[in-house]
Protein backbone atom coordinates (compact mmCIF):
# COMPACT_ATOMS: atom_id res chain seq x y z
CA UNK A 1 0.00 0.00 0.00
CA UNK A 2 1.07 3.46 -0.49
CA UNK A 3 2.90 4.74 1.92
CA UNK A 4 1.52 8.33 1.78
CA UNK A 5 -1.71 7.17 1.76
CA UNK A 6 -0.58 5.25 5.45
CA UNK A 7 0.92 8.68 7.04
CA UNK A 8 -2.27 10.94 5.77
CA UNK A 9 -3.63 8.60 9.12
CA UNK A 10 -1.20 11.13 11.21
CA UNK A 11 -1.62 13.87 9.76
CA UNK A 12 -5.12 13.86 10.57
CA UNK A 13 -4.24 14.04 14.27
CA UNK A 14 -5.73 16.94 15.41
CA UNK A 15 -9.17 16.18 13.75
CA UNK A 16 -8.66 13.01 15.30
CA UNK A 17 -8.64 14.67 18.82
CA UNK A 18 -11.69 16.77 17.64
CA UNK A 19 -13.51 14.49 16.87
CA UNK A 20 -12.96 12.48 20.29
CA UNK A 21 -13.02 15.99 22.74
CA UNK A 22 -16.53 17.52 20.92
CA UNK A 23 -18.28 14.63 18.95
CA UNK A 24 -17.32 10.71 19.62
CA UNK A 25 -15.63 10.57 23.17
CA UNK A 26 -13.44 7.63 23.43
CA UNK A 27 -13.12 6.85 19.93
CA UNK A 28 -9.42 5.75 19.93
CA UNK A 29 -7.63 7.46 22.22
CA UNK A 30 -9.86 7.29 25.51
CA UNK A 31 -8.82 3.32 25.62
CA UNK A 32 -5.39 3.72 26.06
CA UNK A 33 -5.01 6.80 28.02
CA UNK A 34 -8.35 7.38 29.76
CA UNK A 35 -11.30 9.99 29.52
CA UNK A 36 -9.16 12.94 30.62
CA UNK A 37 -8.99 15.68 28.04
CA UNK A 38 -5.21 16.24 29.39
CA UNK A 39 -3.95 12.98 28.52
CA UNK A 40 -6.44 13.08 25.00
CA UNK A 41 -4.31 15.60 23.84
CA UNK A 42 -0.98 14.09 25.06
CA UNK A 43 -1.75 11.34 22.90
CA UNK A 44 -2.81 13.21 20.12
CA UNK A 45 0.25 15.70 20.41
CA UNK A 46 2.56 12.00 19.89
CA UNK A 47 0.78 11.28 17.07
CA UNK A 48 0.85 14.47 15.70
CA UNK A 49 4.45 14.80 16.90
CA UNK A 50 4.59 11.35 14.37
CA UNK A 51 2.51 12.37 11.31
CA UNK A 52 5.55 15.71 11.25
CA UNK A 53 8.48 13.43 11.21
CA UNK A 54 7.13 11.41 8.68
CA UNK A 55 6.12 14.37 6.18
CA UNK A 56 10.39 15.52 7.03
CA UNK A 57 11.58 12.16 6.72
CA UNK A 58 13.49 12.18 9.72
CA UNK A 59 15.41 8.99 10.58
CA UNK A 60 13.08 8.13 13.64
CA UNK A 61 10.24 8.56 12.21
CA UNK A 62 9.49 5.32 11.03
CA UNK A 63 10.55 3.46 14.03
CA UNK A 64 8.84 5.84 16.67
CA UNK A 65 5.36 5.01 14.02
CA UNK A 66 6.49 1.26 14.50
CA UNK A 67 6.39 1.30 18.05
CA UNK A 68 3.13 3.54 19.33
CA UNK A 69 1.44 1.31 16.31
CA UNK A 70 2.69 -2.01 18.76
CA UNK A 71 1.92 -0.49 21.74
CA UNK A 72 -1.52 0.99 20.39
CA UNK A 73 -2.55 -2.51 19.02
CA UNK A 74 -1.33 -4.40 22.49
CA UNK A 75 -3.58 -1.71 24.51
CA UNK A 76 -6.52 -2.34 22.33
CA UNK A 77 -6.07 -5.94 22.24
CA UNK A 78 -6.13 -5.66 26.17
CA UNK A 79 -9.12 -3.42 26.36
CA UNK A 80 -11.78 -5.57 23.92
CA UNK A 81 -10.39 -8.92 25.85
CA UNK A 82 -10.25 -7.11 29.55
CA UNK A 83 -13.22 -4.60 29.70
CA UNK A 84 -16.02 -7.71 29.03
CA UNK A 85 -14.92 -8.96 32.15
CA UNK A 86 -14.79 -6.16 33.91
CA UNK A 87 -18.25 -5.27 32.80
CA UNK A 88 -19.55 -8.70 33.96
CA UNK A 89 -17.96 -8.23 37.09
CA UNK A 90 -19.51 -4.00 37.15
CA UNK A 91 -23.10 -6.21 36.64
CA UNK A 92 -22.77 -7.65 40.05
CA UNK A 93 -22.08 -5.07 42.03
CA UNK A 94 -25.40 -2.67 42.54
CA UNK A 95 -23.43 0.14 41.60
CA UNK A 96 -24.42 1.05 37.96
CA UNK A 97 -21.05 1.25 36.69
CA UNK A 98 -21.51 -1.58 34.59
CA UNK A 99 -24.39 0.09 32.44
CA UNK A 100 -21.53 2.84 32.10
CA UNK A 101 -18.67 1.03 31.40
CA UNK A 102 -20.69 -1.13 28.61
CA UNK A 103 -22.08 2.15 26.95
CA UNK A 104 -18.40 3.49 26.69
CA UNK A 105 -16.94 -0.09 25.34
CA UNK A 106 -19.73 0.07 22.63
CA UNK A 107 -18.96 3.45 21.72
CA UNK A 108 -15.39 2.61 21.52
CA UNK A 109 -15.66 -0.49 19.62
CA UNK A 110 -15.97 1.18 15.96
CA UNK A 111 -12.77 3.27 16.50
CA UNK A 112 -10.99 0.19 17.64
CA UNK A 113 -12.00 -1.49 15.19
CA UNK A 114 -10.70 1.07 12.68
CA UNK A 115 -7.68 2.04 14.68
CA UNK A 116 -6.54 -1.81 14.76
CA UNK A 117 -7.13 -1.99 10.56
CA UNK A 118 -4.88 0.60 10.25
CA UNK A 119 -2.35 -0.50 12.20
CA UNK A 120 -2.77 -4.17 10.98
CA UNK A 121 -2.04 -2.32 7.92
CA UNK A 122 0.74 -0.32 8.74
CA UNK A 123 2.58 -2.99 10.32
CA UNK A 124 2.26 -5.88 7.30
CA UNK A 125 3.34 -3.00 5.01
CA UNK A 126 6.17 -2.19 6.76
CA UNK A 127 6.72 -6.42 7.68
CA UNK A 128 6.67 -7.29 3.75
CA UNK A 129 9.26 -4.70 3.02
CA UNK A 130 11.85 -5.86 5.47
Amino acid sequence: MNEKLLNRFYYLAPLWFLLETFLWPDFRAGLVVGPGAWWKALFYTVEGGIGAALYFRLPYADASALAENIAYLVAAMKFVLITPLDIALSIGDSGGGGETLARKYTASMPGIVYSMFYVGIRLSAKLSRK
